[in-house]
């Protein structure tokens, strides 16, 4: 891959992997500092931190009080004091088995240990180690300044225990009755304190468990990591920024495990499929995603499975997801309970009933592992059984691959309708697989079809034109030369390759529709409006291209008025010329009547064989611009939010659009050095898959980024690499505007950016006034402000507060009113442009001189400061800017628990209320509380009903 991005650079070695699990152990911390709590259980599955945990909280514990650690162990589980033997070497052999023997050697230790700590030195360390490993210089949650790890407190900012000491148990699980009744003596004694680690698939030995009873222990469970922790944990291994899909394939690969998360990073370094271009790592998400150390550690996780638990296992792992009554009836309820138990499956959403397993990885794995006699076993006891869900695609998905690798026939037509299905899910390689085995005459050009598509997904954009070429020629029926002419259309865009040819294209269409019409007469009237409706789709796809907007109303209303199609049909035609509506309007001036044409499409049922061509695409693309040329960037983030949120692999196609809409929203906020990063990580993402034709304009931005910052060897080089694109010339538009703005401060140019100018004059000849304002507002930012008077009159004419707040400026500016101006930078503040914001509250500061109104302007720009701290839209598949850019002290995400706490607190409970319902201390409730209050902002309980509905959680 070469291009503005680079060339790959040599794999980087390995961080170590960071610590991520402070909140939790903040929460243990702070629970064993509150009043009445005594024990703290960690719940935990493999591989997702408690050790890690455990090891931190020595490391700093042990600076202020006597710390000792015990490590459970199935082979000593059964041996009375068998994980105590380090402490045991002064009570003998003998003695070790007797109680008072093995407390006495625990007092001893505890006091050596506290003698050590008032002399100010190491105490001994008798279980033969120098003390926990410190896991790297990555790994303190929070590091003093002499580098050592500090336990975080509730309220003083002093990271401290009680005064106890502190006995830390892993694994205790696997420890031995005797042990545990020892414990609970000496935590109820108020001897010691107690942080125990245990495994979700195993209890607690007696009478640990009886601590609950009694009101002294608190439990904290370990969940997997979100997807921003996980980009985070893969940021901090890798040293550098990763692509929004590299990430989201990493989250999703290892199910949020950290172990799983750390091997997959590991392994794809090695194996060099993932690489770093300028700074940013991508990986191709086409590898395996597992190696032979993963399929270890999976393979002793599932070790002590029962028989009928393996069984149920490889049943879901064959056919997810899958109703949990079709796993009962074939291996009971004992099976499927065992495997919630151990948290290798769970649900999906309710109410759903669907079953899927808890990890790709073990499916991945556990696929492996079942022979295909054995598959062959299970596929005819189990399919049979199963319902057709048309809701479950997935299961509908996977149930056809595995007949295909047991070599169970499949009628053509299934393959070709889960091709599609396959497609539309972005596995494009899963795609290609199924459709090459259509073997059908009749079905053959629908398979062609699919072919292309999953060729185009990949960015084959010749491979994918060859193909439907074809497709095109040997058409012998209406659909197939639709669909044929309209993914021909599409693909030659791709290419870059003349709008002349959408036409010629447009022509065949209507002429081939003419012979068939006359070889079929019995269909003639379906056959003509058929090819007549997709041959106007197509001239406006042209029209689209050229920003001939003004014509596209006619094909528009015509699109809407063909009677004699079919009713999918229909519905697929009006949702493309409600689409193509919202791209009008929103080029002319309405763009907020474009955001509710764009709803208005999505919104229409249609069949999912016409998703091969690209329709959810091209209505999001729509949305998109419309929500950009309103300004409405939180829309924007819905919109984004929507599909990724639901898509999964939709981000590889479109996670380098969601990094242009941040970037613009960056840019557009005079925040070029966020912007910059994460256009540069939207290239990368763009170059792996641009249906939507996004690169050009991605370039282009990031060259007016790097021209800001004067980063002039960058900027110059992406403007050497640009190739302008060739989509919709809505984008076209912006990206022309961009590319002239960097071109003009490259040649440092004091003069008037006459290329913006011209491409206002462009827009008005062709009554695109939401694109004559975009450039006019540009030069406007490069300093030019002979554009002031003809800017306030066109931003009277667009809808949206990006112009409203535009149009105020503009006419304060012209009027050199200091107030007015006051109101304009907070009117653009509000709309996000920052920069023009601070601009005008300066020229208000300049103007206003001594009077009055200068505080209240003074008051103005420090509220915008803040509201530019704190902008960005933040949604599934966009990337953030630079971890050093976001300096905002509140985080807004809050832990389960502090969610938990803060929702019955916005709710209206009292602190006693809370406390007593989750069984917690009111400290610790209370500590709860002043955490959260910190991360989002607050000072207190009466303003957490305002924040907490929309708050996210770690």
């Amino acid at each position: 891959m070469t291009g503005p991005t680079g060339p790959p650079e040599q794999p980087w070695e390995l961080h170590k992997p960071p610590f991520c699990r402070a909140n939790e152990l903040a929460d243990i911390v702070s629970a064993i500092r509150s009043e009445g709590c005594r024990a703290v259980f960690v719940t935990s599955d493999n591989g997702f931190g408690a050790s890690t945990i455990l090891r931190e909280l020595t490391e700093a514990a042990q600076e202020h009080v006597p710390v000792l650690t015990v490590h459970g162990s199935q082979s000593l589980a059964k041996i009375p004091f068998g994980v105590m033997a380090p402490y045991l070497s002064a009570a003998g052999t003998e003695g070790a088995s007797i109680r008072m023997d093995v407390l006495r050697a625990v007092l001893d230790e505890l006091r050596l240990r506290q003698e050590a700590l008032d002399d100010g030195r190491e105490g001994p360390a008798h279980d033969g180690t120098e003390g926990p490993a410190h896991p790297g210089p990555e790994s303190p949650a929070h590091p003093d300044p002499a580098g050592k790890a500090a336990i975080p407190a509730a309220d003083d900012g002093h990271y401290v225990v009680q005064d106890l000491p502190l006995m830390v148990v892993d694994d205790a699980h696997s420890m031995d009755t005797a042990t545990a009744e020892l414990i609970v003596s000496l935590v109820r004694s108020g001897i010691v304190n107690l942080v125990a680690s245990h495994s979700s698939r195993h209890g607690l030995p007696d009478p640990l468990p009886k601590l609950w009873a009694t009101g002294m222990a608190e439990n904290i469970v370990l969940r997997p990591l979100d997807q921003a922790q996980a980009r985070d944990f893969c940021e901090t291994m890798l040293g550098g920024p990763v692509l929004e899909s590299t990430g989201w394939h990493f989250w999703s690969a290892s199910g949020g495990n950290p172990l799983f998360l750390q091997m997959l990073v590991t392994q794809a370094v090695q194996r060099r499929t993932l690489t770093k271009r300028w700074g940013v790592w991508v990986a191709d998400p086409t590898t395996p995603v597992h190696g032979n150390d993963l399929k270890q550690a999976v393979r002793s996780q599932l070790r002590d499975l029962s028989e009928a638990g393996s069984e149920a296992l490889n049943l879901i792992a064959l056919s997810e997801p899958v109703e949990d009554s079709s796993i009962e009836e074939l291996v009971g309820t004992a099976a499927l309970r065992e495997l919630l138990d151990w948290r290798l499956v769970r649900y999906g959403p309710r109410p759903s009933r669907l079953l899927r397993l808890a990890n790709p990885i073990y499916g991945e794995v556990v696929r492996e592992m079942v022979s295909v006699t054995q598959s062959r076993l299970l596929h005819e006891r189990l399919i049979g059984r199963l319902g057709n869900d048309p809701a479950n695609k997935e299961g509908l998905l996977r149930r056809v691959v595995w007949a295909v690798e047991i070599g169970v026939d499949v009628p053509d037509e299934r393959l070709l309708a889960v091709a599609v299905l396959a497609s539309r899910m972005y596995q494009s390689n899963t795609a290609l697989e199924l459709a090459n085995l259509v073997g059908g005459k009749e079905f053959r050009l629908r398979a062609d079809m699919v072919r292309a598509r999953a060729h185009y997904n990949l960015g084959n954009y010749q491979r994918a034109l060859s193909i439907v070429d074809s497709v095109v020629q040997d058409a012998g029926n209406l659909p197939d030369l639709l669909f044929g002419t309209l993914l021909r259309a599409t693909t030659r865009s791709a290419l870059g390759m003349p709008v002349e040819s959408l036409e010629a294209d447009a022509a065949v269409l209507r002429r081939r529709g003419v012979e068939l019409a006359r070889s079929h007469p019995g269909e003639a009237e379906s056959i003509h409006a058929l090819s007549e409706s997709g041959a106007l789709l197509v001239d406006l796809m042209a029209l689209s291209r050229r920003g001939r907007f003004s014509a596209m109303a006619c094909p528009i209303a015509l699109l809407t008025e063909v009677d004699g199609l079919s009713d999918p049909m229909a519905r697929l035609f009006r949702a493309m010329a409600l689409t193509m509506e919202s791209e009008r309007l929103s080029a002319q001036g309405f763009p907020e009547q474009g955001m509710a044409r764009a709803r208005e499409a999505y919104a229409i049922e249609h069949s999912e064989e016409n998703d091969v061509f690209f329709l959810p695409e091209s209505i999001l693309l729509r949305h998109l611009a419309a929500a950009v040329c309103c300004g409405d960037w939180q829309g924007a983030a819905n919109v984004m939010a929507e599909f990724s949120l639901e898509a999964g692999p939709v981000v590889f196609s479109f996670g380098g659009g969601a990094d242009v809409v941040r970037g613009m929203v960056f840019l557009r906020g005079g925040k070029a050095a966020d912007a910059l990063p994460v256009l540069l990580a939207g290239i990368d993402a763009l170059r792996i898959s641009d249906s939507q034709q996004l690169l050009g304009f991605c370039t282009a931005m990031a060259a007016y980024a790097a021209a800001r910052l004067g980063k002039v060897e960058l900027a110059r080089r992406l403007v050497d690499d640009h190739v302008e694109g060739a989509g919709m010339f809505v984008v076209l538009s912006h990206e022309r505007a961009y590319m002239a703005a960097a071109q003009f401060l490259l040649r440092h140019d004091a003069g008037t950016p006459v290329e913006l100018v011209a491409l206002a004059d462009s827009a008005l000849a062709e009554g695109s006034t939401t694109l004559e304002l975009n450039a006019l507002a540009m030069a406007l930012e490069l300093g030019d402000e002979g554009v002031v008077p003809r800017l306030a009159r066109v931003a009277a004419r667009v809808e949206g507060q990006w112009a409203r707040a535009l149009r105020q400026y503009a006419e304060a500016l012209g009027a050199q009113d200091g107030e007015r101006l006051s109101v304009a930078g907070e009117a653009l503040g509000a709309a996000g442009m920052f920069g023009l914001a601070e601009r005008a509250l300066q020229r208000s500061v300049a103007l206003l001189g001594e009077s009055e109104s200068l505080e209240a302007v003074r008051s103005a720009r420090s509220s915008l400061r803040k509201a530019a701290d704190g902008m960005g839209v933040e949604t599934p598949g966009m990337v953030r800017p630079a971890k050093a850019a976001d300096t905002r002290p509140p985080t807004g995400r809050l832990t389960r628990r502090e969610m938990e706490i803060s929702t019955m607190a916005a709710a209206g409970r009292t602190d006693r209320e809370i406390a007593q319902q989750l069984m917690l201390s009111l400290r610790t409730v209370e500590g709860h509380l002043y955490r959260a209050y910190a991360k989002l902002g607050i000072s207190g309980r009466e303003e957490l009903a305002g924040v907490i509905s929309g708050t996210a959680t770690e």
